[in-house]
This record gives structure tokens, sequence and C-alpha cells, in this order.
């Protein structure tokens, strides 16, 4: 890896975690969730870098996906499980980093909590280079089912590239039997999720989140000026693009652009996450968002 791409690698990591730290603090009872999306987002700009992604905060048995659209009146309430995720990225280098709190911290679910944030702490602290995949897998899902819940099974840790957050290469959450070894020069990011229900998401409706999605993106269009090719928020479009969300309509007809689903297991379920992005280089291994 190129000096000058490790160096923003690092700010981006440095940021993602600033940022991340910014919006545990600003997730409180009665909160809109809109709020804490912008000023997070602000706050990553102001220090230097871009959103590698709208601030995702999904709320109980959404794992993942959900950003507040323009106008969202949506707000925080005791008891819920948040999961905040969210990265930065210069020059189109991004950091992906997450984790989960419970608003109005009342200790109800501080055991859930703890089985994804343990599962990255115990797979890091055993991360070798060249290990295999699989073996990464099984020290994340043999601490969350320590815990006495399982690991979801359908979403998990991923590489990281330039203007690409899921490159490469998938990192389970359990053992799926894959003898790859961890590559030897490249950042990826661990992501354990605990569940109280089956371990299995499915898709759910639009979670306001969008991504070019055109064979051959082109330059011209509005979208790829602003956003290029890492996932943007529809309350993003809205301010640069004139009629923003009939824009996106438009484009989404076309098969321009793709929106992600909200990710959810069945309601009454609870889930929590943890994630860091993580720099191998030889021998090196490196938290970059710690």
């Amino acid at each position: 890896m190129e000096l000058d791409v490790l160096r923003k690698f690092e700010l981006a990591g440095k940021v993602g975690k600033r940022a991340l730290e910014y919006a545990l603090s600003l997730v409180e009872p009665g909160s809109k969730l809109y709020d804490v999306a912008e000023k997070v987002e602000a706050f990553i700009v102001e220090n230097g870098a871009r959103p590698a992604f709208p601030l995702n905060l999904s709320v109980d048995n959404d794992a993942a996906h959900y950003t507040p659209f323009t106008g969202d009146k949506l707000t925080f309430l005791t008891g819920q499980l948040v999961k905040v995720d969210i990265g930065a990225q210069v020059d189109g280098y991004p950091s992906d980093n997450a984790a989960t709190i419970e608003v109005g911290n009342t200790g109800k679910h501080s055991d859930l909590i703890d089985a994804s944030r343990e599962a990255l702490n115990f797979a890091i602290k055993n991360l070798r280079p060249l290990m295999r995949i699989g073996q990464v897998g099984s020290n994340i899902g043999r601490t969350i089912t320590s815990y006495g819940f399982k690991p979801i099974r359908n979403l998990g840790g991923h590489g990281v590239d330039k203007y690409d957050l899921h490159s490469r290469v998938f990192i389970p959450n359990y053992d799926d039997g894959n003898g790859r070894p961890i590559d030897s020069d490249g950042v990826f990011a661990l992501e354990p999720f605990a569940s109280t229900g089956t371990g299995m998401i499915h898709s759910g409706p639009g979670g306001n989140i969008y991504i070019f999605s055109g064979t051959k993106p082109r330059k011209e269009e509005e979208i790829v000026k602003n956003f290029g090719t890492l996932p943007f928020a529809e309350r993003w479009s809205t301010k640069v693009i004139p009629g923003g969300s009939r824009y996106l309509a438009e484009m989404m007809r076309k098969k321009e652009v793709s929106q992600f689903p909200v990710l959810r297991e069945h309601r009454g379920v609870l889930i929590s996450q943890a994630e860091h992005t993580i720099l191998v280089r030889g021998d090196e291994i490196r938290v970059l968002t710690a």
C-alpha cells in the first residue's frame, strides 16, 4: 500500500472514530433522528473528511440501513436499542465503524450490547496475518453464543477499498468453513451482529439510502458528480439537486440508482452491532477506528 493511500485511510479512521463517539453522545430520549444525522455528518466535514455513507440509526429489530429522510419526525424513545453506524472518507478511501447504545441507558440490554462488542474485541485480539477467514468468523460466533445470543449469519465484515465499502471479501460472524486467508495488504471491517432471534435477517422497506447502480457511471449525472459510487442519503440529494426526490425516483425507474432496504429480524427481536476498520500490512495489524 502506497504511503499517501495509507495516510488517507488513517485520517478516515480517525475522523470516523470521533464521529461515532459524537453520534453516541447525541442519542438521548426525545432527540430527533434527523437532527442527530445532520449534526454527525456535518461534524465529519468540519474535521477534514466527508461521510463514507449516511449515518445509520437502526432501532431494535432493525439491523442496518435506516437513515432519516427529509422532514423525518422520528425521535428516540427510552429503552430502544440503537445501532449507530458511520464512516468517513478521504478522497474516496473510507472507514466504517459502529456501536450499539440503549436510549436512556436503563441497563436492560447490556448483555446483548456486550455480546457484539466483546465478539469484536476477541476477534481483533486473536487476529493474525493470513488467518483463515472461517476462523475469524468462529471467534466472533463463539463469543456471541457464549452470551446466550445468536450471531447473525447473513451479515458480516467486508473488505474496504477506494470508493468501495464492500469490496473483495465477506467475513462471516460464524465459521462458514472458508479456508481463504485474510489479505496480507489491505483494509477490511469486522462487523459482529448479535440477535435475540434466529440470527437471520431479511429485507424490509427502503431505508432512505441509495447508491449509483448503473453499469457505466456517467460523470455528467448529478448523482455521480456529488456522491460518486459510495452510498448517499435522500436528504443529501434534496440539498444539491433541484427536485431531488423526483430525480431519485426517475433514476430508480431507469435502474441507474438503487435503494438499500432496511435489514431486520422479526418484530420483538433485538439486535446489537459493533464494528471496526482494520489495516493489515504484512505482519502489522492495526485498528484504524480505535
